[in-house]
């Protein structure tokens, strides 16, 4: 009985020599070192007299709010007589900001100063400079502000957000229902969090504390770098119920530096129509799993063209990892147009890598457009279609409950790839069907969806009779 005991003590005494570091961390020191670089911002607009209630004020529902301070109409005289003309009346949005510059340049929220006709910043030490807005990205939600403080300012640095894990401790500062200052702790609660706010949602959740007032301060790792913005909350009850979102520093970052530098951001374009990877296409080009984003067509002025391939499944970019398209949508926005992007992705089986320089969207894109003329007719029975049989590989007729019908193919959609092969017409598709050896034709499809809308080039799986 004596060395059960002893061995268990010395058990004890091994998990309690494991947990050394405290739990939770201590943050006073971390609090101390970046408070000093976080701002309250105010901001004014004019209102008209009709009651125009602030959008953060409905708590009614479980939808998320903005995470701004509360809107506050300024005092104004009522009129003593008709000849009296009252002065407009105005209100105030509170939230945060913090000094990405020393030389005076805030980063903040699009949502706090949108409107604005004036905007004032209050530092740790009571400080208060007006600021003026140098830019404004209302897609992703973040803004530069610039102050004249006549000296340097304390700036902070940004941390690689995309090495975040999900129970991370972070902290959070700003100032919430106009607490400047107020910090609070807590864990990454989620990533990758898209809850319909903004067109580029790619939400850090956190159960850090966060109010009205915290929007446009920083989230911060234990290395006191910023790793979010805070920029709304989900509340019932119009308070803090420990679920907070965070534009990541990947999004901010350049965003931000772009908006310093220039006033503005032109987001860069890869020029390609993509989507998700099925189990048939993984099975199909020998992928390890079903992630990625698998390309249909690329633009002929893209800045893919020539390096890329449809059928090609990008699954990272800048080092970034890509699971599916809306993720290479949202890394391709993080990437300034002009800068270099370094594409990972399979190709025939194997993973290889290319870089090229985005560009900006062409101003109008147009959809490619159908042929004047209908080729010869080429019946493939064991698909359920007829086709035609010289270039382009157009659908002339689908049999009703027919393989290419049950898959959603439909007249007038044309056939570009099966698997890795280019299709040019229907006599391609004929040969490269006679070849296939799997019970799958993955094929790369143009024209409309089941909805009736063109979405581009999209790859559908396809049964063939006789396997």
């Amino acid at each position: 009985m004596k060395i059960v005991i002893s061995a268990a003590a010395a058990s004890l005494f091994l998990i309690t020599g494991a947990r050394a570091e405290p739990m939770p961390p201590a943050f006073a020191d971390l609090a101390a070192k970046v408070a000093p670089s976080v701002v309250s911002v105010a901001s004014t607009d004019p209102v008209a007299d009709a009651d125009d209630s602030d959008q953060d004020q409905d708590n009614s529902g479980p939808d998320q709010d903005k995470a701004t301070g509360g809107l506050k109409p300024s005092p104004a005289s009522d009129p003593d007589s008709e000849s009296v003309i009252p002065p407009p009346k105005a209100q105030e949005a509170l939230g945060s900001g913090f000094v990405i510059d020393p030389s005076g340049y805030i980063a903040t929220n699009a949502h706090v100063i949108a409107g604005a006709t004036s905007v004032t910043v209050t530092f740790q030490d009571g400080t208060i400079l007006p600021a003026t807005v140098v830019g404004s990205d209302k897609d992703g939600d973040l803004a530069v502000l610039k102050v004249d403080a006549g000296h340097k300012l304390p700036a902070l640095s940004f941390g690689d957000s995309s090495k975040l894990r999900v129970g991370d401790w972070v902290m959070a500062i700003g100032n919430p229902f106009g607490l400047a200052g107020s910090t609070s702790a807590g864990i990454i609660s989620a990533l990758h969090r898209d809850i319909g706010e903004n067109k580029f949602d790619d939400f850090i959740q956190t159960d850090a504390t966060i109010n009205r007032g915290n929007s446009g301060g920083p989230l911060f790792n234990l290395a006191g770098q910023v790793i979010g913005v805070n920029s709304a909350i989900y509340s019932p009850s119009g308070g803090s119920v420990g679920i907070g979102f965070a534009i990541p520093a990947a999004m901010v970052q350049p965003v931000a530096a772009s908006l310093e530098a220039n006033g503005s951001i032109t987001r860069g374009w890869l020029g390609l129509s993509t989507e998700d990877v099925t189990p048939e296409v993984q099975t199909l080009l020998n992928l390890p799993k079903p992630d990625g984003a698998l390309i249909g067509g690329i633009a002929p002025d893209g800045p893919a063209k020539n390096i890329l391939h449809p059928g090609d499944v990008l699954i990272a970019l800048n080092g970034a990892p890509i699971t599916d398209p809306r993720s290479l949508m949202i890394r391709t926005a993080e990437i300034p147009s002009g800068q270099t992007a370094t594409a990972k992705f399979y190709r025939d089986g194997t993973m290889q890598t290319a870089s090229f320089t985005v560009t900006s969207p062409p101003p109008n894109e147009k959809p490619g457009t159908a042929p004047e003329s209908p080729p010869d007719d080429l019946t493939l029975a064991n698909i359920g279609l007829t086709i035609s049989a010289d270039a382009p590989a157009q659908i002339v007729s689908v049999t009703p409950d027919g393989p290419a019908a049950n898959s959603g193919i439909a007249v007038d959609d044309t056939i570009t790839a099966i698997g890795t092969e280019t299709i040019a017409s229907g006599n391609d598709l004929q040969q490269t069907l006679k070849t296939l050896q799997t019970p799958i034709a993955t094929l790369l499809v143009n024209g409309d969806d089941a909805t009736g809308t063109d979405p581009g080039p999209r790859w559908v799986a396809v049964r063939v009779g006789g396997h």
